[in-house]
């Protein structure tokens, strides 16, 4: 009986606690210039960033990065053409603009070597906004992604924890 109570306590602290944390989509405002942010506690353990997913919504287009570990600081900067990192090689994604994310510190494999990232290398969703994406480098404490966008569309980062995630969403045209 004692258990069967804790349970229900435990369901009602989650299902409260669900009603109660904002939607993924309540993030910040919406950008329309470079940006970058920080985590000063995301040197131990170091960040490693192990998934890319995305998504289309109603009025935008969704990629969350999946990070074991603390999260990585960052920054996002508008660009139209993109390269690998370190080869310097051109990614072959067309935009008429596009968005480069670089994580630091943030690492896309283990202390061996070992590959750890497992999501797409490149991929063309063909999203109203978001065109194509491509994991462009893990080199020297950064990760960095490209994203090919239909137009020099707002974006918006946030973060999300259990587990450690950042979300970017680039809005479609009005």
């Amino acid at each position: 009986m004692k258990r069967l109570r804790v349970l229900f306590v435990l369901l009602i602290t989650v299902l409260v606690g669900a009603l109660l944390s904002p939607p993924a989509s309540a993030g910040s405002v919406w950008l329309t210039s470079n940006a970058s942010w920080t985590n000063p506690t995301a040197s131990s353990p170091l960040p490693r960033v192990i998934s890319l997913s995305y998504a289309q919504h109603q009025t935008f287009d969704r990629v969350v990065i999946r990070i074991r570990g603390p999260l990585p600081g960052g920054s996002a900067r508008y660009q139209r053409s993109f390269s690998y990192d370190p080869s310097g090689l051109p990614v072959p994604i067309r935009s008429t603009s596009g968005l480069q994310v670089t994580l630091t510190p943030a690492y896309g494999h283990d202390d061996a070597g070992h590959n750890l990232y497992v999501g797409p290398r490149l991929a063309h969703p063909r999203f109203p906004t978001l065109r194509a994406l491509a994991y462009t480098g893990d080199a020297e404490g950064q990760v960095t992604f490209a994203f090919a966008l239909d137009h020099r569309a707002p974006y918006r980062v946030f973060t999300l924890s259990s587990p450690s995630r950042i979300v970017i969403d680039f809005r479609h045209r009005s």
